[in-house]
Formats: structure tokens, C-alpha cells, sequence
């Protein structure tokens, strides 16, 4: 028989716990109800109690066992997703609370891609916490995939990044930063000598760290080899998106060059980290900019940003 969608929520609101949402969490994460149940503290006998007056309440079955455990069905993978972002919600909740309790005037939750939080976010952020003193500032960094729900169910405040292609209801963005591709090395480099400018083909054939594909700036890389007709000669290093100081790190120890966004570089640039070579960008990538809610710290911030 089914059952309207207001009566399997009015069940929810009135007998569902907290500790529901941390145990569904818990086995769709860990695949074990004895692991889960062991991760909040509970025993396995009130564990299967709890998961089975779970699935009454819904009246589904939310967990499938096998040979190795236990995997969700496809209404368990729903409950699941909603009850990460219930707690994760609620952990961005009290972590303000606390910090208000401390003497923080205020909290601002940021999430980043590693070219925002490298470039922007390390160029403007400390000036605003400065003019700002009581603020409680958290940052969260992941791709814009990772980082957009979060934007889209409120546990951001402001999401910087490129534009997604579909821009959550209820947010908007607003670009803050063109972006190209630059070509940079650690100072040393045979092609940062100060004489005469390197040729495109004196540049493609030198030892690179080639960016991942999964990366916009791979797309640019795999471009500018193509027009110099080479077939790159790549350091040994895969990374998603490797922390810069290691970067910078392989590129001093095997004088290798990098292709960055520039609003990843510019910090590093301005702080002799290392050196831009002197040739046209390959290529431009879609600007960084903010997803935001209409009102808000995150809209404070954006305001301060665009000025």
C-alpha cells in the first residue's frame, strides 16, 4: 500500500532521532552495521533495533545484507544523502554557536576551489578578517562539484568558483576575477634568464607537470602542445590539484615548468615563490566568481569583494 509522502514525514517529525541519521550515515559510509554502530557509540543489538524502526517508519527496506556486509538500496542511498546533509547542517549550526559563545561577532563559511582559496581568497580574505575582528572565518576547499550542494542546501554562506552550469535556485553568481593560463618556473631556470624572451617551442620542449584532465587547465595545456606540434616530456608527478608548496618543491628539484591559473599564481608570484616566463598566456578560463544567496555574510562579503 502506498503512502503519501506528508504521512511518511509526519512519522519522521515525530519519531525520528537524531541518532537515526547518524547511523543511516554511518552503514551507507562504512558498509557494516557493527562498524557504524560502534562509530556513534551504540551497540549492535540497538543498532539493528534502531535501523529496523527506521524502516518501519518508512516502510522500505533501506539496507540490502551480502557477503562482505552491507549496501544500500536505492531508498537507502536517498535517506542517506539527506541525512549527511542533516548533519552536516547541523555541525555548521553549532560550530557558529560555539564560536558566538566565544566572542565572535559573527561566522562566515566559505567553500573554495584551490584557485579561489590560493588566489583570491589568500589576497583579500586577511584584509577583510582584519576590518572585520569578531568574525569566525571557516573554509572549506574541494571542486565546485563537491563544494555546490552544500552551496544549494545553505551550509555556505558563499561558494567561490567558476560558473557551474546550472546555478542553484535561490543563488546567484557573481564574477569576481578574469582568469588565463600562465606558464611559471622556480628561479633558476635556464628559460628565466633576463636576455631575450623564450620561443614557444624552446618553452614546450622542457620537462612539465602536466595537469590532471579532470582539470580546466588541462584542456589549455593539451591546446598549446598541439600547436607547437610536441608531445610534452612530463615529470613524473600525478595530483589531482598537489598542495603548491609541493609544486613548487618538484619544480625546483627537477627544473620543471608549470601551466597555473593565474589567479592561483598571483600570490606566489608576488612572493618570489616562483617566476612567470615571458610568453603570451595559452589560453583563458572561465572567470572565478561567487555563488551567494540574496542576504546574508556571504553577501556582506561579496559586496566588500566588489568594491
Amino acid at each position: 500500500m502506498d503512502i503519501a509522502p506528508a504521512t511518511l514525514l509526519a512519522r519522521l517529525l515525530a519519531k525520528g532521532r537524531l541518532r537515526h541519521l547518524q547511523l543511516l550515515a554511518g552503514i551507507a559510509d562504512l558498509g557494516s552495521i557493527q562498524q557504524a554502530a560502534s562509530h556513534i557509540g551504540m551497540s549492535q543489538p540497538a543498532a539493528t533495533h534502531a535501523l529496523a524502526d527506521i524502516e518501519d517508519l518508512l516502510g522500505v527496506r533501506l539496507f540490502e545484507r551480502h557477503a562482505r556486509g552491507m549496501r544500500p538500496t536505492r531508498s537507502g542511498q536517498l535517506m542517506a544523502e539527506c541525512a549527511r546533509g542533516m548533519l552536516t547542517t547541523l555541525r555548521a549550526s553549532t560550530d557558529s554557536v560555539t564560536a558566538l559563545r566565544q566572542g565572535a561577532t559573527g561566522y562566515l563559511r566559505l567553500g573554495a576551489i584551490p584557485a579561489a582559496s590560493g588566489g583570491l581568497l589568500a589576497e583579500r580574505l586577511p584584509a577583510y578578517m582584519t576590518a572585520h575582528p569578531g568574525l569566525q572565518v571557516e573554509i572549506v576547499e574541494g571542486s565546485r562539484e563537491q563544494l555546490l550542494p552544500q552551496a544549494a542546501n545553505g551550509n555556505l554562506d558563499m561558494l567561490l568558483c567558476r560558473l557551474p552550469d546550472a546555478v542553484p535556485t535561490g543563488l546567484e553568481f557573481a564574477p569576481l576575477q578574469q582568469d588565463e593560463a600562465v606558464i611559471v618556473a622556480a628561479a633558476g631556470h635556464p628559460l628565466l634568464a633576463p636576455d631575450s624572451a623564450p620561443t614557444p617551442a624552446q618553452i614546450a620542449s622542457q620537462l612539465w607537470i602536466e595537469p590532471r584532465p579532470e582539470l580546466a587547465i588541462h584542456a589549455v595545456f593539451k591546446a598549446f602542445f598541439e600547436r607547437a606540434g610536441i608531445v610534452p616530456r612530463l615529470c613524473r608527478l600525478a595530483s589531482a590539484a598537489p598542495p603548491m608548496p609541493l609544486l613548487i618543491a618538484v619544480m625546483q628539484a627537477q627544473q620543471a615548468l608549470a601551466m597555473v591559473p593565474q589567479t592561483l599564481a598571483n600570490w606566489y608570484l608576488q612572493h618570489g615563490h616562483f617566476q612567470r616566463l615571458r610568453i603570451a598566456s595559452p589560453g583563458a578560463f572561465q572567470p572565478i566568481g561567487a555563488v551567494v544567496p540574496e542576504r546574508g555574510p556571504g553577501r556582506d562579503f561579496l559586496e566588500w569583494l566588489s568594491r
